[in-house]
């Protein structure tokens, strides 16, 4: 089947794809998306005060436009996934409803990862799994919320033991069908996500200001969003920028090449080289990310979602929806730093249904497992879950044991910090190839030249004894997956599905 027979999408804009160069998924998602950037002013001037029932219809039906524009026939998933869990929440018993409707939308997910791993064979890379992810944390979220609020067990453990975070996503009834299927398929983030928490969505619609002040605006100076719009479509255009300059440099289709012993790749370059061809070939696949996530961020500004108080100089903040740290992942110290400014919404959404809930023994078992169930079923994906979950650990024993070493002085302080940055980038590229490549042979035969070097240098400081207490080790391990008020993918595999 040809890449042309395979995609459902619109073909209007055929004509700008030839004459871009561009595949026609991508030509319509960004179009998609520069029209719901200018859309989503809307909400700010002639929608400000429409009534509530009024600002859901706008998101959901624009949502489900977009939809059918990108995705074509495929998109009557989008439909069915919140339609199955709305039926759900309203018929599972209160203390199941979070688990059940988490069960029932991953099943529901792999399938459809499933069958594009068996079937999609055509180069696209905009994939109906994109949206259902971004819907799925929605509705567990969700789910889970009304657990917490609804069983009385769910509720004490709420207010026990819950981190501050869960304690603000509290809702009190289940949704109208018109609030739900809005808030699980509105158009501001539909395509790539950041996830927006059911208490955000509806403090947005409501017309409430985000930092918990629920009178209604009124008139009221609200900040603008100007200024963080244009600074996130900035950022947007210049990972674009840059991702057109190294694409055809850097393609990742040249570490499939390990897998041929006569090959070049095989032969001739060396572990370090190919150490840094693996770093700029990732960067491309990451630049995709950021100019998705960018642009994205300031859609949801634009349309006045995303206000997060004022800065201690006074200045308004717009950062509840920002998925992404871009220089706080590529500069980051440590393994867990870069995971935390990666999809930081995902991380939220994995700390509440994950980590918080169930044995404390299991619960970076259960994120890594979930995480990776949710992203789909290609070998890299757990290849690059394992690596991250050892690495995770020991860089937090070698942390403990050589940090205090370079604490002496300024000058030596600097170069802890310089080689932190080294060695965490160098970790990142080493575990997240088989994220991109996929597959088992290449990804195996990365690992192979490189002689498994990392994951023997990771297991054996394992074996370093634990210099904190048990305490501040819980703590150090909880921060793995950082808070995030809200009330409340790494996905880099070169597709748009983030999530």
């Amino acid at each position: 089947m040809s890449y042309y027979d395979y995609y459902d999408g619109s073909k209007l804009f055929l004509f700008v794809s030839h004459r871009v160069g561009l595949p026609i998924d991508l030509v319509n998602f960004l179009i998609a998306q520069i029209a719901a950037l200018c859309l989503a002013r809307l909400f700010r001037k002639p929608l400000r005060f429409a009534s509530s029932e009024f600002r859901h219809s706008v998101c959901l039906i624009i949502g489900l436009i977009m939809g059918y524009f990108c995705f074509g026939k495929q998109a009557v998933h989008l439909s069915v996934l919140p339609m199955l869990t709305y039926t759900l929440l309203k018929t599972v018993p209160n203390h199941l409803t979070g688990n059940v409707i988490l069960a029932a939308s991953m099943i529901y997910l792999s399938c459809l990862h499933m069958h594009r791993q068996i079937y999609h064979t055509a180069d696209y890379t905009l994939d109906i799994t994109g949206p259902l992810m971004v819907i799925t944390q929605r509705v567990t979220s969700l789910a889970y919320s009304l657990q917490d609020t609804l069983s009385k067990k769910g509720a004490d453990l709420n207010m026990a033991s819950f981190s501050d975070s869960s304690k603000l996503s509290h809702i009190e009834k289940i949704p109208s069908p018109l609030e739900y299927f809005a808030y699980t398929l509105a158009f501001q983030t539909l395509m790539c996500g950041p996830v927006v928490f059911y208490a955000d969505y509806i403090n947005f619609i409501e017309g409430a200001r985000v930092d918990g002040d629920e009178k209604r605006m009124n008139g009221a100076a609200e900040p603008s969003p100007r200024l963080a719009v244009m600074y996130k479509v900035a950022g947007s255009l210049s990972a674009a920028m840059l991702y057109l300059t190294l694409a055809k440099k850097y393609p990742l289709a040249v570490l499939a090449e390990l897998t041929d012993p006569a090959s070049e790749v095989s032969r001739s370059w060396s572990a370090v080289y190919l150490l840094w061809y693996a770093y700029l070939s990732t960067l491309v696949v990451r630049c995709k990310y950021y100019h998705a996530w960018l642009l994205s961020e300031a859609i949801c500004n634009n349309s006045g979602m995303g206000f997060n108080g004022y800065d201690t100089n006074g200045k308004p903040k717009w950062d509840k929806m920002s998925n992404i740290d871009v220089f706080g992942f590529e500069f980051a110290q440590n393994f867990r730093t870069a995971v935390a400014c990666w999809n930081k919404n995902t991380n939220a959404w994995l700390r509440y249904v994950a980590y918080e809930r169930g044995s404390k023994a299991w619960r970076t078992a259960r994120v890594y497992a979930l995480s990776a169930v949710w992203h789909g079923f290609y070998p890299g994906y757990y290849l690059t879950f394992f690596a991250g979950g050892i690495f995770t650990v020991a860089a937090r024993k070698i942390r403990g044991v050589a940090r205090p070493m370079f604490l002496g002085s300024r000058s030596k302080k600097l170069f802890y910090d310089f080689l932190s940055v080294v060695t965490t980038r160098v970790a990142m590229t080493y575990a997240t190839v088989p994220f991109v490549v996929l597959h088992l042979a290449p990804s195996l035969a990365f690992y192979g030249k490189l002689y498994y070097s990392l994951h023997f240098i990771a297991l054996g400081a394992m074996l370093l004894p634990d210099k904190s207490t048990h305490s501040s080790t819980s703590s150090s391990v909880s921060s793995e997956l950082p808070s995030k008020s809200s009330k409340l993918s790494v996905q880099t595999n070169g597709d748009i599905k983030v999530s």
